[in-house]
C-alpha cells in the first residue's frame, strides 16, 4: 500500500501514532480472521515451506524511525526482526510483548516513571543481549538534541528525562520530565544498538543510513537473507530467535509496483499474498479467483492532500482554503474506493477517523465542493484570472505540481479528478509523480513538492500528530508552523484522561482546518488476500500492517 506511518518516533505509508477503535470487516471471497494475541492461539500449522508477497513498494531503507524509512514498505519487512515493546492488535488494542518483555510499568505519576523488564534471554541473532543500550539510543536519537539523527519525529521522546540501565541492563528506567500519556508508543521498531554504534562514520551515521542496505542482526522471529534492489527482498527464519520460532522458512517480498499486476500475479501463483491498495477492477479480479481468502477493512489511515506551506502561492492560507472549498471530495470518493464499498466516506478529521469514538466532523465548512466561496476568497487576497482563465497575483500564476505514488491506478485517477476540479477553479495542476521509493524516501522528506497525495497510517496514539504538524517535526512535509498549534500539542500530550485529550485533540485539529495543512480526503480502505493454504494469516488495518504476527503464518 502506498502510505506512510504516522508515528510517535513520528502509518507518510508511510511513511508513521494515534488513535482506538474497531475495525469494519468486508466481504471477499471467505474472510480470514486474525489471531488476535490475549484473544485466541494461532492455529496449528506445518513447519517448512515459504510465502512470496507482491509489494508495491520497495523499501527506501530500514530504520523506520528515520524520516526517509518511515513507510509502510519499511514496516511490513521489518515488522518480524526489530523488537518493539507494545504492539497494536487488530482490534487496535495494545498488548505486550510477552517474548521480549517481563513487564512494563508505571511505578511513579510525580515524576512519571517507566520500568521495563527485558528477558534475559532476548538477544540479537549475534548473541548480543537486547538491553537498555537499544533503549538508550532510540531515546538519544528522537529526543531532538541532536540534529544530527534523522528522525521521524520526537514525540514522546522529547518529554523524557533519563534513561537509565540496570540488572545488567535487563532493567530500563525511564524517567519523564513531562508527563506523556501515550507512553505505550514509544521503544518500537529499536535497531540494534551495537551496530549503529559500530558504524566508522559515527553513531549517527550508523542510525541514519547505516541499515540502507538491509539489517545485519534479528531480535524477531525472521531474520534478513537476499536483498536484490528492483526485484525482491527474502527474509528467512532467526533460528536463534527467543521466541517460538516461525513455522515457514522464508518470506519472499516480490517488488511489483504496478498495482494492476498483482491478481495475475496470484491467480499464477507467482504470489501467495497480496495488500495493494484497493481498487474496483483489482478488487473484483481478486475475489474471482478461486482458492483464496480476502478482506476489506477501514483502519486507522486516511487519504489526504498535503500542502507545502513553502511553496509560493500555497504559502497563502485563502489559497489553500480555496483549493480545499474548489475539491469535490465526494465526487473523488464515488469515483475511488466506494466503488468497492458502501461503508467509504469523506473525512472531517486528521486526528481521529470516521469509526473512532472521538472523532468529530471538523470540516463540515468543506464538506460539499463550493467554487463561488473558492472565487469569492482568492479574489478578496488580490488574485485575478488571467486570459488563460488560471488566476494569478503579481504575474504568477497559481500553477502547481500534484504528486504521488506512480503506477497506482486509483491514485492517478484521484489526480486527473483533482486535476479537472482545479482547472475548472482556474487553478492549472501539473502531475508530476514519482516511483514509492523516490517520493517517500527523497522528495517527501525534502520537500520537493507543491501537493502531495499519499495517506498517513496511524496506530492509537493521537499524540504522534505531533511529528506531523508541529513545527520541525519530522513528518511535516509541508514545514507548516503555528507557535499556538505547538503549544497546544505539548499540552494536550501530557493530558492523561482519555475524554479530555480527546477534546484537546479535536480543537487542534480546528485550527489545522483554519490554517488549512492539509485536506483529508476519506479514511482508507484496506485489502488483504491471500492463499487459502496458509493459516494465521490476516489484516491488521493500524501501522503495525498486515505482518503484525508473521512469526505465525504457515501452511495448513
Amino acid at each position: 500500500m502506498s502510505a506512510h506511518r504516522r508515528t510517535l518516533k513520528a502509518l507518510p505509508v508511510a511513511l508513521v501514532l494515534s488513535l482506538a477503535a474497531a475495525a469494519c470487516g468486508g466481504g471477499g471471497g471467505g474472510t480470514a480472521q486474525p489471531e488476535k494475541s490475549g484473544s485466541s492461539s494461532p492455529a496449528a500449522v506445518k513447519t517448512g515451506g515459504s510465502i512470496t508477497y507482491a509489494a508495491d513498494q520497495e523499501p527506501t531503507g530500514f530504520n523506520p524511525n528515520t524520516s526517509k524509512d518511515n513507510g509502510t514498505s519499511v514496516t511490513n519487512v521489518i515488522q518480524g526482526i526489530l523488537p518493539s515493546v507494545f504492539v497494536t492488535q487488530p482490534d487496535f488494542s495494545v498488548q505486550l510483548d510477552k517474548d521480549l518483555m517481563e513487564s512494563a510499568e508505571v511505578t511513579s505519576e510525580s515524576p512519571q516513571t517507566v520500568v521495563y523488564k527485558i528477558k534475559q534471554n532476548a538477544k540479537w541473532s549475534d548473541g548480543v543481549p537486547v538491553s537498555a543500550k537499544d533503549f538508550n539510543l532510540m531515546w538519544k536519537a528522537q529526543n531532538g538534541t541532536n540534529d544530527k539523527f534523522d528522525v521521524a519525529g520526537t514525540t514522546g521522546y522529547e518529554d523524557i528525562a533519563s534513561v537509565t540501565g540496570s540488572d545488567s541492563d535487563k532493567t530500563v528506567t525511564v524517567v519523564f520530565k513531562t508527563p506523556y500519556s501515550d507512553y505505550k508508543s514509544l521503544f518500537s521498531f529499536m535497531p540494534p544498538a551495537h551496530i549503529a554504534e559500530a558504524n566508522p562514520a559515527g553513531v549517527e551515521a550508523g542510525w541514519n543510513t547505516g541499515f540502507d542496505k538491509g539489517m545485519p542482526v534479528s531480535a524477531g522471529p525472521f531474520k534478513f537473507g537476499d536483498f536484490k534492489p528492483t526485484d525482491s527482498l527474502t527474509l528467512v527464519r532467526n533460528d536463534a530467535y527467543f521466541g517460538p520460532k516461525a513455522p515457514l522458512d522464508s518470506v519472499v517480498f516480490r517488488f511489483l509496483p504496478e498495482s494492476t499486476t498483482q491478481p495475475d500475479a496470484l491467480r499464477n501463483s507467482e504470489v501467495q499474498m497480496i495488500y495493494p491498495q484497493p481498487q474496483l477492477d483489482l478488487v473484483s479480479q481478486v475475489e474471482g479467483i478461486p482458492g483464496l481468502k480476502s478482506e476489506t477493512n477501514f483502519g486507522l489511515s486516511f487519504e489526504h492532500l498535503t500542502f507545502n506551506t513553502t511553496t509560493p502561492g500555497l504559502d497563502d492560507v485563502a489559497v489553500r482554503k480555496a483549493i480545499a472549498l474548489g475539491t469535490d471530495r465526494e465526487a473523488i470518493l464515488k469515483r475511488t474506493v466506494a466503488q468497492f464499498s458502501d461503508e467509504a466516506k469523506t473525512l472531517g478529521n486528521r486526528v481521529y477517523v470516521n469509526n473512532q469514538p472521538e472523532y468529530v466532523d471538523n470540516g463540515t465548512q468543506y464538506a460539499k465542493a463550493d467554487a463561488a466561496a473558492a472565487t469569492k476568497l482568492l479574489e478578496g487576497a488580490g488574485y485575478a484570472k488571467g486570459a488563460n482563465g488560471i488566476y494569478a497575483k503579481a504575474g504568477k500564476p497559481l500553477s502547481f505540481r500534484l504528486s504521488t505514488t506512480s503506477g497506482n491506478a486509483l491514485r492517478e485517477t484521484q489526480g486527473e479528478l483533482f486535476k479537472s476540479q482545479m482547472q475548472t477553479l482556474g487553478i492549472d495542476i501539473k502531475i508530476d509523480n514519482s516511483p514509492s521509493k523516490v517520493l517517500f524516501g527523497e522528495r517527501l522528506p525534502k520537500g520537493n513538492f507543491d501537493i502531495a497525495n499519499f495517506a498517513w497510517v496511524s496506530s492509537p496514539f493521537p499524540t504522534g500528530n505531533k511529528s506531523l504538524y508541529g513545527t520541525g517535526g519530522g513528518s511535516n512535509y509541508g514545514k507548516y508552523s503555528n507557535t499556538a498549534v505547538d503549544k497546544m500539542f505539548t499540552d494536550a500530550n501530557a493530558i492523561l484522561d482519555d475524554a479530555k485529550k480527546a477534546e484537546a485533540f479535536n480543537k487542534i485539529d480546528k485550527v489545522l482546518w483554519d490554517d488549512m495543512v492539509s485536506l483529508p480526503l476519506y479514511q482508507k480502505p484496506t485489502f488483504i488476500a491471500y492463499s487459502e493454504k496458509y493459516a494465521n494469516i490476516g489484516d491488521n488495518a493500524s501501522l503495525e500492517g498486515p505482518f503484525w504476527n508473521v512469526g505465525t503464518w504457515g501452511l495448513k
